[in-house]
C-alpha cells in the first residue's frame, strides 16, 4: 500500500470517530415553552422529552390566531430554537344591528370583548343585552327592542278622553281630555305614554271655575271680557294722569285671579310753570316733584305786583290747575318836583321806566338827571336846578358899570355902562348874564367925542 492511501484512510477513520463521540454526547430537550397566547400542538401536548433534532409545532390558543412567524421549533443539543410564532386576539366583527337600539362597542370587537345593547327611549330590551366575542364569533343572538306599552289612561270626574280609550298605547301616544258642559279643564289637556309605561303628567281635572269682574278705579279694561272662567284673562290701563301699580293683566286660576287687582295711582307733578312775571313762592322754589293734591303758590317777580287772580295752583293726576294769577309792573308814581325844572316822563312811571330831569333856561342840573323806577320806588333823589352865575362884568377903557360891580351875577342880571366926561358910549349900553355863564353882548366902548363923531359920520 502506498503511503498516500494510508494517510487518506486514517483521516476518514478519525472523522468517523469524532462524529460517533458527538452523537453520544448530544442531550435530549424537555417540553418547549411557547410565547404569549399559544400552546403545543395536540400531537406533542402529552410528550415530556424530545430527542436531539426533534421538531415540534405550536398553535395559537383558543380565541387567538397567528399574526406571523413559523409555528415550528427544533431541539438541538438540549436547546430549543427561538419561537417565531405570534398570536393576536381574533376579531368578531359587528355584533349585529339592534332595531330601535344600538350596541355599545366601547370595549372593542376582539376576543373577550363585550358588546352591550341599549334600546332607544320608549323601547325595552327583550333577551340578553350582552354579547361576548368568543373563539367562534359572538355568542348568543341580537336582542330585540320592543316598544313600551301603557295601559288605559286614567279616568277623571266630569270628563274623560276626547276619543274612546284603547286597552294599550304605544310609547309617545298622546291622549287628550275634555270636560262635560259647564266644567272647565284645569291642568294639562293632554297626557303622553312615557318610557316607564305610565302616562304623564297627571291627568287634568274638570272643575267649575269662575272669577269675579275686577274693579280698577281710574282705570279702563282694554282686553278680555266676562264671564271669566278658568284661564280667562283681562287687561287694564290707567286713565291719563294715573300710573299703574301691580300687574296690568290677570288670569283666572283655580283659586281666583292670578294676582291682586292693579291700582291706578295719581301721578305726581313736576315743578309748575307760572305765567309772565311771576315765580314760585320761596317755600317751593327748590322742590322738583309734588304729590297728587299738592297746592303751591306763585308770587309776582321783583318789580311786579298782583293785579288779579289766585296765586295758588293744585296738582291733580299729574297736571297742574290753570294759573290765574296776573302780575303787572309796579307804579312808582311821581318822581318828585324839580324846582326851576321838570321831569320828562315819556317812558312812564312803571317798574323799569326812567324819568329824565331837565332844568329851565338859566339853570343848571346838580346831581343825576335820571331816576329809574325800581321795586321799592324811584332810585336816587330829586336833582337840583341851580341858577347860572356870571362873574364880574368886563372892564372898559374910559368908562365902566354905572353901579360898582359885584363878584357874581345871577342869570338875567343886567349891567349898564357909563363913560367918563368928554367920552361918548359907543355900542349897547347894557349887557346881560346869559345861560352859559357869560355876559352878552360884548360891552360898549367909550370913545372921545371927536372920534365918536367921525365914527358915526363914516
Amino acid at each position: 500500500m502506498q503511503p498516500s492511501n494510508v494517510c487518506w484512510s486514517l483521516t476518514i477513520w478519525m472523522v468517523q470517530l469524532a462524529l460517533i463521540v458527538l452523537t453520544v454526547q448530544a442531550e435530549n430537550c424537555t417540553k418547549p415553552i411557547g410565547g404569549p397566547n399559544m400552546v403545543l400542538s395536540d400531537a406533542f401536548i402529552t410528550q415530556e422529552t424530545f430527542v436531539d433534532g426533534a421538531k415540534v409545532t405550536f398553535q395559537c390558543a383558543i380565541g387567538y390566531a397567528s399574526t406571523g412567524g413559523s409555528p415550528s421549533v427544533t431541539c438541538t443539543a438540549g436547546m430549543w430554537s427561538d419561537v417565531k410564532l405570534t398570536c393576536g386576539r381574533k376579531s368578531c366583527g359587528s355584533p349585529g344591528e339592534v332595531m330601535n337600539g344600538r350596541f355599545n362597542l366601547s370595549e372593542g370587537v376582539l376576543f373577550g370583548d363585550k358588546a352591550v345593547a341599549t334600546c332607544d327611549t320608549g323601547y325595552m330590551l327583550v333577551g340578553s343585552g350582552v354579547r361576548t366575542c368568543m373563539d367562534g364569533g359572538w355568542d348568543g343572538r341580537v336582542p330585540v327592542c320592543e316598544v313600551v306599552k301603557c295601559g288605559k289612561p286614567p279616568n277623571i270626574v266630569n270628563g274623560g278622553p276626547a276619543v274612546p280609550p284603547e286597552d294599550t298605547y304605544d310609547y309617545g301616544s298622546v291622549v287628550q281630555y275634555d270636560c262635560e258642559k259647564d266644567y272647565t279643564l284645569v291642568g294639562t289637556k293632554s297626557i303622553t305614554c312615557r318610557e316607564n309605561g305610565e302616562f304623564q303628567p297627571a291627568p287634568p281635572e274638570c272643575k267649575m271655575v269662575s272669577c269675579p269682574a275686577p274693579v280698577v278705579e281710574n282705570g279702563v279694561r282694554i282686553d278680555g271680557r266676562p264671564p271669566y272662567t278658568y284661564k280667562s284673562f283681562v287687561t287694564y290701563r290707567c286713565n291719563a294722569g294715573y300710573e299703574m301699580e301691580g300687574q296690568a293683566s290677570l288670569t283666572c286660576e283655580i283659586e281666583g285671579w292670578s294676582a291682586p287687582y292693579p291700582t291706578c295711582k295719581a301721578e305726581n307733578c313736576t315743578k309748575p310753570i307760572g305765567g309772565p312775571n311771576m315765580v314760585l313762592s320761596d317755600a317751593f322754589i327748590t322742590q322738583e316733584t309734588f304729590v297728587d293734591g299738592a297746592n303751591v303758590t306763585f308770587q309776582c317777580a321783583i318789580g311786579y305786583a298782583r293785579t288779579g287772580g289766585s296765586p295758588s295752583v293744585t296738582c291733580t293726576a299729574g297736571m297742574w290747575s290753570e294759573v290765574k294769577l296776573t302780575c303787572g309792573r309796579k307804579s312808582c308814581g311821581s318822581p318828585g318836583e324839580v324846582m326851576n325844572g321838570r321831569f320828562n316822563l315819556s317812558e312812564g312811571v312803571l317798574f323799569g321806566d326812567k324819568a329824565v330831569a331837565t332844568c329851565d333856561t338859566g339853570y343848571m342840573l346838580v346831581g343825576s338827571s335820571v331816576r329809574t323806577c325800581m321795586d321799592g320806588g324811584w332810585d336816587g333823589r330829586v336833582p337840583v336846578c341851580e341858577v347860572v352865575k356870571c362873574g364880574k362884568p368886563p372892564n372898559i377903557v374910559n368908562g365902566g358899570p354905572v353901579v360898582p360891580p359885584e363878584d357874581t351875577y345871577d342869570y338875567g342880571s343886567i349891567v349898564q355902562y357909563d363913560c367918563e366926561k368928554d367920552y361918548t358910549l359907543v355900542g349897547t349900553k347894557s349887557i346881560t348874564c346869559r345861560e352859559n355863564g357869560e355876559f352878552q353882548p360884548a360891552p360898549p366902548e367909550c370913545k372921545s367925542m371927536l372920534k365918536a363923531f367921525l365914527f358915526l359920520w363914516t
